[in-house]
């Protein structure tokens, strides 16, 4: 039989995602904290290596169909086919084969996430581990066969762990307080902190200081980040700041 009788991976790949109405990382992160089941299936050596999603349910790509079909021995206890199920892989690829496979099974609600955990973690939500937290300017569409650690030319990497910021290759002079509101903001994206909340959070309990030195760290945190980020910092006129990623 000749290759031409054979479908492509290609061809599996866009029939797949012609049956789901796959969800960017904000609309997942949302669907996900409104109850959907969020499902990595990366294996555990690609989760050391990029990091995780905090309260993600992790169940490789290999058991997959066992455990979320309804009718299997082997099953989980939230099984069910009316289960919002949003697949999550590295770059949103598998996830919408394995996801695809799910709906074939009955589980009709099941998705998944554009971009996978690489757009996730561009979109500054919340990510585990020890790789640095990389945001890329904008949304691109990659190639699944290309270096997936590679940061965007412009990306913005905050590693909590080493506690550096880094702009593309420039790494920034950060105080111990400007890196502070960084990563604090950057873990909540989206999310209005006043700065009594940020002086809270962030500054010691015996440190005297106003709401004023919130708005100078700020100030000078803008200059640092540079375009495009330094937009990504949004003041909330008369509360506080916030987290604005590019993709949203």
């Amino acid at each position: 039989m000749s290759a031409a009788a054979f479908l492509s991976v290609d061809d599996l790949l866009a029939a797949a995602r012609a049956a789901l109405e796959r969800l960017d990382p904000v609309v997942a992160h949302a669907a996900w904290r409104a109850g959907a089941t969020l499902v990595d299936i990366r294996p555990a050596a690609q989760r050391r290596l990029e990091g995780e999603v905090p309260g993600s349910l992790v169940v490789e790509r290999n058991v997959l169909e066992w455990r979320f079909d309804p009718a299997s021995g082997a099953r989980l206890p939230e099984a069910s086919y009316d289960l919002q199920v949003l697949i999550l892989c590295s770059q949103g690829y598998t996830s919408s084969l394995a996801a695809y496979a799910l709906q074939q099974l009955g589980v009709r609600r099941a998705t998944d996430v554009v971009g996978g955990f690489q757009a996730w973690v561009r979109a500054g939500l919340p990510t585990t581990g020890t790789s640095p937290l990389v945001l890329a300017p904008d949304r691109v569409e990659g190639d699944p066969h290309a270096a997936e650690q590679r940061p965007a030319r412009d990306a913005l990497q905050v590693n909590r762990d080493y506690r550096t910021a880094w702009v593309g290759d420039r790494e920034l002079e950060l105080t111990r307080m400007e890196f502070d509101v960084l990563a604090h903001l950057v873990g909540s994206p989206l999310r209005v902190h006043t700065r009594r909340q940020l002086l809270a959070a962030i500054w010691p309990p015996t440190y005297d200081a106003s709401t004023r030195t919130v708005d100078v760290h700020v100030h000078r945190l803008r200059a640092k980040l540079g375009a495009p980020w330094a937009r990504s910092l949004v003041t909330v006129r008369g509360v506080g700041y916030r987290w604005a990623p590019p993709a949203c």
